[in-house]
C-alpha cells in the first residue's frame, strides 16, 4: 500500500472513531464470526444476534406479531418479495417508523422493482461487510478501485469517489475496441488497482483475449478482481486468473440484504457465507425442508441487522447447493455453486454485445412498472413485456431511450402482460435471448 492509500485508510477509521467507532465494531465482529466457524464463542455471537432479530420482529413488526409465534426460527414462515410487497406496511417495525431510514431500490432478479428500508445501524453493518469482503478479496481500504458498470448516471458525487480513490468506468458496448481501451487504461494507470465488475464482463474479456491468443498481462498492476451481479463460471474464473495473474473471486449478494458471501482469495470455487451478518438455510425446491447435499435448493436468508424492515427466512429467489451435511440449524456451511443469476447476453442491431444489466438499470428507472422483461427475438427484433402498476404512458420515451443503445434501426415492440411468466426454477428472468 502506498502512502496516499495508507492516509485514506487511516482517515476513514479516524472519522469512524470520532463518530463512535460503530463500523469498526461491526467489522471486528464480522471477522471474528466468519473466521472462527467452529469456535463456540463465534457460534454464540451468531445465535445471540439471530435471537435478538427474531424477538424484535415479533415484538415490533405487525406481520410477525400477528402470527403469535415464539422466537424459534422454524416457527417463522418463509417469505418472498411478493409477500413483502403485498403486506408492505406490516413488515415495517413500529420502532423505526418515525426514524431516518434509508431506502434501498432494486430491480431484482425476478424483474419486479422492489423498495426496502434499512435502519442506520444496518447501513453501518453493510459498510463493515463491504470493507471486510473487499479485503478478503485482495483489496486494501484506500487502494485504487475500478468499478466497472455498463452505465452510470450523471451528476455522481465525483468528490466522494476521488476521496475514496474509486474510478467509475462505464462500458456500453463490448466491442474489441472497448476491450482494448479498457486494458490500455489499466496499463496507463501506474497505481496498484483492484477491479469490481459483473461476471459477464469477465466472459467478454477472456473471449477477447482468447481471440488475440494473448499471454498473461503482467504490466497492468491489478491486485484483485471481484465479480458480482451474475454467476462466474469456473472456466472464466480460471482464465481470468491466468490472463491477469491475480485471483478472481465471485461475490454473492443483493440490494435488499447486502453481501452474503464470496469466494476466498485462495482460488477455491466454493462460497464462504457471511454468517456474521446473516443466517442461512438451503431449502428444498418444493418444500420448506432442508435440501439434500449436492442437490439444488432455495437460498433462504435471515438478516440479523435490518431492524427497520426485518427479513426473516427470506427466499432470495436464487438457487445453490452445498456438499456439506447440515445436522443442526447452528451449523455454518458453504455453497459449492450458485445458480439462477446469469442473464442472457443480448446484441444490438450491428451484432455487438450489450450488457443485459444496462437494460435492467434503464428499465429500473421506470418506477411506474410493476414488472418488466426484455426479450431479443431475432436480429434487430426486440420486445418489452410490461406489467405496469396502473397505466403506462411513456411508451415513446422507452422506445427512444432504448434505441440509443440498441440502434436507431431497432424494431421494438411493447406487449402488456398481467404477469411475467415463471421459469421452471420458480424465477422470472428480466432479460431473455430467444434468437
Amino acid at each position: 500500500m502506498n502512502i496516499l492509500s495508507s492516509v485514506r485508510k487511516n482517515l476513514f477509521w479516524t472519522m469512524d472513531s470520532i463518530k463512535g467507532g460503530a463500523i469498526k465494531k461491526h467489522y471486528r465482529e464480522i471477522g471474528f464470526v466468519n473466521q472462527n466457524e467452529t469456535d463456540k464463542k463465534a457460534i454464540e455471537v451468531h445465535q445471540k444476534n439471530l435471537e435478538k432479530a427474531l424477538v424484535h420482529a415479533i415484538a415490533t413488526t405487525p406481520f410477525y406479531k400477528a402470527l403469535g409465534i415464539s422466537a424459534n426460527l422454524k416457527e417463522f414462515p418463509v417469505v418472498n418479495k411478493d409477500m413483502v410487497r403485498n403486506a408492505y406496511e406490516d413488515f415495517k417495525s413500529e420502532m423505526f417508523k418515525d426514524k431516518s431510514n434509508i431506502p434501498v431500490f432494486t430491480g431484482g432478479s425476478t424483474g419486479t422493482p422492489f423498495k426496502l428500508f434499512h435502519n442506520t445501524d444496518k447501513r453501518k453493518r453493510h459498510s463493515a461487510d463491504n470493507i471486510y469482503y473487499a479485503e478478503s478479496g485482495g483489496y486494501g481500504l484506500g487502494n485504487r478501485l475500478y468499478l466497472i458498470r455498463a452505465w452510470h448516471k450523471r451528476n455522481k458525487n465525483s468528490l466522494l469517489f476521488i476521496q475514496r480513490n474509486m474510478k467509475l468506468y462505464g462500458i456500453v458496448n463490448y466491442t474489441d475496441k472497448d476491450m482494448e481501451k479498457l486494458l490500455n487504461d489499466f496499463r496507463n494507470d501506474p497505481s496498484e488497482k483492484c477491479v469490481v465488475c459483473f461476471a459477464s464482463m469477465c466472459d467478454i474479456l477472456v473471449n477477447y483475449l482468447d481471440s488475440k491468443n494473448s499471454g498473461p498481462l503482467t504490466d497492468l498492476r491489478i491486485k484483485s478482481i471481484i465479480t458480482d451481479g451474475d454467476a462466474l463460471s469456473k472456466s472464466t474464473k480460471d482464465k481470468m486468473q491466468y490472463y491477469f495473474n491475480t485471483s478472481t473471486v465471485a461475490r454473492y449478494g443483493n440490494m435488499e440484504c447486502g453481501i452474503m458471501g464470496q469466494q476466498p482469495y485462495s482460488g477455491s470455487y466454493d462460497y464462504d457465507l457471511n454468517w456474521g451478518s446473516f443466517h442461512f438455510e438451503l431449502l428444498d425446491l418444493k418444500e420448506d425442508k432442508p435440501a439434500k447435499p449436492r442437490e439444488l435448493g432455495r437460498i433462504v436468508v435471515t438478516d440479523l441487522f435490518n431492524y427497520c424492515m426485518p427479513l426473516i427466512r427470506y427466499d432470495t429467489g436464487d438457487l445453490a447447493s452445498t456438499t456439506e451435511t447440515i445436522t443442526s440449524p447452528s451449523d455454518f456451511f458453504r455453497f459449492n455453486r450458485i445458480e439462477g443469476r446469469k442473464v442472457d447476453l443480448i446484441y444490438d442491431t450491428s451484432g455487438r454485445t450489450i450488457s443485459p444489466y444496462m437494460v435492467v438499470q434503464k428499465l429500473s428507472e421506470y418506477r411506474d412498472l410493476k414488472q418488466f422483461q426484455f426479450v431479443q427475438k431475432g436480429e434487430g427484433e426486440y420486445i418489452f413485456r410490461l406489467n405496469p402498476w396502473t397505466v403506462f404512458s411513456r411508451e415513446h420515451k422507452l422506445i427512444s431511450d432504448s434505441k440509443t443503445y440498441l440502434g436507431e434501426d431497432a424494431n421494438i415492440t411493447i406487449e402488456y402482460v398481467e404477469e411475467i411468466p415463471l421459469l421452471s426454477s420458480g424465477k422470472r428472468k428480466q432479460v431473455l435471448n430467444e434468437m
